[in-house]
């Protein structure tokens, strides 16, 4: 049998990472706008907001797409942990879960 070993301090920190990611594209309309001031050029400024501004409706999905993968990246770390420690408890004897069922409503053994 093989061994399955899964860093999931990493991946939930992958999901922290992508939550913080995502949270940049939110505000990225902010930071233009400042940046846009500080260029000390209308032209310049113009161009910074129309380029930041053309971009909402693209980073609003991908604003979404990365708060799901980051989500998603959270939910396989606990999900790894509740199955190690379910796995634990059942070699150890001190399992009080039913086994679990499959996709077919069979129950399966642990």
């Amino acid at each position: 049998m093989s061994d399955l070993r899964i860093d999931t301090e990493r991946v939930r920190a992958v999901g922290t990472g992508l939550a913080r990611i995502a949270h940049e594209f939110e505000n990225a309309n902010v930071r233009s706008d400042q940046i846009a001031e500080a260029t000390g050029h209308d032209g310049l400024a113009d161009a910074v907001r129309s380029f930041a501004h053309s971009w909402d409706d693209t980073r609003s999905d991908m604003t979404e797409s990365i708060t799901g993968l980051g989500e998603a990246t959270t939910a396989i770390a606990d999900t790894f942990e509740q199955a190690d420690q379910e796995l634990a408890a059942a070699m150890d004897g001190t399992s009080t879960a039913p086994p679990a069922a499959s996709a077919g409503g069979h129950q399966v053994a642990r």
